[in-house]
């Protein structure tokens, strides 16, 4: 960076040019501008968007992977692979879409296991001492002693002192006999309020995005913890009919995002250790814009650059043109968008209050803070103290699909499949090649031995050609037959086909493939079944710890601190439920199946709640109870039924309802084992 000083020209006190202009006013002008130019190249926005840089840089060799495992997805060659195929002439070309159907195959299973019918894929529970709320026990305690005033006639509590003191007393006992009662309430009441959001805010096909690139890329990513401004329009009758109106309000971000566009530090091998972490947003210009609306940004540097570039900042990257190449959009179209990013990590005290974050009196300046901070080219548009709750560094989850040691970013189905794919590739394009060049003869015509106007090339059954002279022992036409090494190249393609489902753990009967080997009876297939789905556990396991447990987390802090219903709030603990789902799945149901045939003879079945048993097989097989097993006012109904119907045939009357079940004339009423039927075990 040149030094300010050298900058600087001298010039005589007034000096003319042959226009009359003054040199001394532009040289004065120039100098400033490159003070200030200088200036912006060493601030605060200008060391952070270095900073990204380097970010950037050191993920290139991961992105280049992710590049080929969209291409392997989309069943299209790597450019230079692509290049020696079309040199080669007339050879085929033709890509085996097995790596599609491998990631399809593990995102459907995953989400099978995660998003279980009926059922939440977390839990919200009770710590094992619970503390109960302090205002919880103060609201008891003063109903208590306005039942007792009530009931007294008192007027004042000092009337009955001694009778509130003996209750207080009561009721603190009751309350520590039945905290856990009380904060499994408040977890049931936390627990449909989160249920309640996250089925308003579809967050799951937004997971489910997350988890697809998690699949094929090896990670995925999800935004939690901040908050959002939701703009929502209601109908509403007013005193001249129904009008539409507009409501604001601050609710919790949740929202999946690519991981093309996240840029951790290169240092970190997890969220945890890692120092910060980038989001790069390509905004249009009404986007860009609009940020003026959102607090904490500044309007006066926006609008500097709208004025400054207007066409847009956005620099193409590498992986954005690979992308609209391999998805077939137009390469060449240009860009006005504005590239913004995001920063969440340490932020040094100086920084912070050089960009107007108040710190507080006792803030020691050259202590580290985490901190939000958002930067345009060189300018920062935003800076404030982490507002995250729950103590998090970063918004940003990422989940691995499968873990490599001391490396950030996870393995997909993909990659661990490469090597197979291409040699699978290569494979049947000789297969093709070698079946389409021995599917017939080639031929050798000696053409000084044919007759006048005769044409070699004129071959069909039947055909007669006329020779001139020559050598008779010397053939005219000879056929060669290519050997044909379609067997070979088979066992090598399904060799590699097997390696294939070795190495991503997803056999091919789990996405539909019927072997004859199999064996495909219905216990048979539950149990392959059973079996591939161990080899998702550590999967499922990423899952549960990376992404849904803090995301559960951070939406009980919110509802924890802006809940209105105090019933809710609780000493409680988030419980992710997919490694949980993965047992339940296959294994319980198998489970249960066993039992019910253990308790099936008489004199089991009289121990057993028969009901509750039903209820969950139903369950673990994905079959609503509610629907195929009767309830207890149906069974009632029926056994009326019965009744009636043997009173009738005995000659007796019908009873009214609420009569006795003491029928006369010897008949007995019919005994049906009724159960709890709509209970759970």
């Amino acid at each position: 960076m040149p030094n300010n000083e050298d900058l600087i020209m001298d010039t005589p006190d007034m000096e003319l040019s042959e226009s009359g202009i003054d040199l001394k006013e532009v040289t004065e002008k120039k100098n400033q501008d490159a003070e200030e130019q200088s200036a912006e190249l060493s601030s605060f926005g200008a060391r952070l968007k270095n900073l990204y840089e380097e970010y950037k840089d050191s993920r290139s060799e991961i992105e280049d992977e992710w590049i080929k495992d969209l291409r392997q997805y989309s069943g299209k060659y790597e450019p230079d692979v692509l290049a020696k195929l079309e040199a080669q002439g007339n050879r085929s070309k033709v890509y085996v879409g097995l790596t599609r159907t491998k990631v399809m195959a593990a995102y459907s299973r995953v989400i099978d296991l995660i998003f279980q019918p009926g059922e939440p894929f977390f839990s919200i529970e009770p710590t094992p001492n619970p503390d109960i709320d302090p205002l919880r026990q103060a609201r008891m305690l003063n109903q208590a002693v306005a039942e007792i005033m009530q009931v007294s006639g008192a007027e004042d509590i000092s009337e009955v002192e001694d009778l509130v003191q003996q209750r207080s007393m009561e009721l603190q006992k009751e309350i520590r006999d039945n905290a856990k009662d009380i904060a499994r309430e408040s977890a049931k009441l936390m627990s449909l309020e989160i249920e309640d959001f996250l089925i308003e805010n579809n967050t799951d096909e937004r997971m489910k995005d997350a988890i697809l690139e998690m699949c094929l890329f090896g990670s995925g990513a999800m935004k939690v913890g901040t908050f959002k401004v939701e703009k929502q329009t209601h109908w509403r009758r007013g005193a001249e009919g129904y009008s539409m109106i507009m409501e604001e309000d601050i609710v919790p971000e949740v929202d999946s995002v690519s991981i093309f566009d996240l840029y951790p530090d290169p240092y970190a091998t997890s969220m945890d250790d890692a120092d910060g972490i980038f989001r790069r947003h390509i905004l249009t210009r009404k986007q860009f814009g609009e940020l003026k609306n959102v607090a904490g940004f500044d309007k006066e540097k926006l609008n500097l650059l709208l004025e400054k570039h207007t066409d847009g900042n956005h620099d193409e990257a590498q992986h954005e043109k690979d992308r609209r190449s391999i998805s077939g959009v137009n390469e060449y179209a240009e860009s006005t968008r504005f590239e913004v990013l995001e920063y969440w990590g340490c932020v040094s005290g100086h920084d912070l209050s050089e960009s107007g974050v108040d710190l507080g009196k006792d803030a020691e300046l050259s202590d580290e803070y985490q901190a939000n901070v958002w930067i345009c080219d060189h300018h920062v548009l935003k800076a404030q103290i982490n507002p995250i709750m729950g103590g998090y560094k970063s918004p940003y989850l990422i989940v691995p699909y499968e873990r490599n040691p001391h490396q950030f970013w996870g393995v997909g189905v993909a990659r661990m499949m490469r090597d197979s794919q291409q040699t699978m590739n290569a494979a049947v394009r000789i297969y093709l090649d070698n079946t389409a060049i021995s599917s017939a003869p080639m031929v050798e015509v000696n053409t000084d031995l044919l007759a006048a106007g005769e044409d070699p090339t004129d071959l069909h059954p039947w055909r007669i050609f006329l020779r001139e002279g020559g050598d008779a022992q010397f053939p005219m036409v000879r056929f060669y037959q290519p050997s044909n090494n379609a067997s070979s190249l088979n066992n090598i393609i399904e060799l590699f086909r097997r390696f294939a489902d070795e190495t991503t753990s997803l056999p091919s009967y789990t996405h539909g493939d019927q072997q004859k080997s199999l064996n495909q009876t219905a216990t048979g297939m539950s149990m392959l079944m059973g079996a591939a789905n161990v080899a998702l556990k550590s999967t499922i396991k990423n899952l549960d710890e990376y992404m849904v447990k803090p995301m559960i987390q951070s939406l009980y802090h919110h509802f924890m601190e802006w809940s209105t219903n105090e019933d809710a709030k609780g000493d409680l603990n988030i419980v992710a439920r997919g490694s949980t789902a993965l047992i339940q799945k296959e294994v319980q149901s198998q489970r249960l199946l066993q039992f019910l045939s253990l308790v099936s003879n008489p004199l089991d079945a009289s121990m057993v709640d028969r009901g509750v048993l039903l209820r969950d097989i139903a369950q673990s097989l994905d079959i609503d109870a509610e629907k195929v097993i009767k309830s207890d006012d149906e069974l009632q109904e029926e056994q009326k039924q019965l009744l009636q119907q043997a009173l009738a045939e005995s000659g007796g009357g019908s009873p009214s309802v609420g009569d006795s079940t003491n029928i006369p004339g010897g008949v007995e009423p019919l005994q049906l084992p009724l159960g709890n039927i709509k209970g759970s075990s």
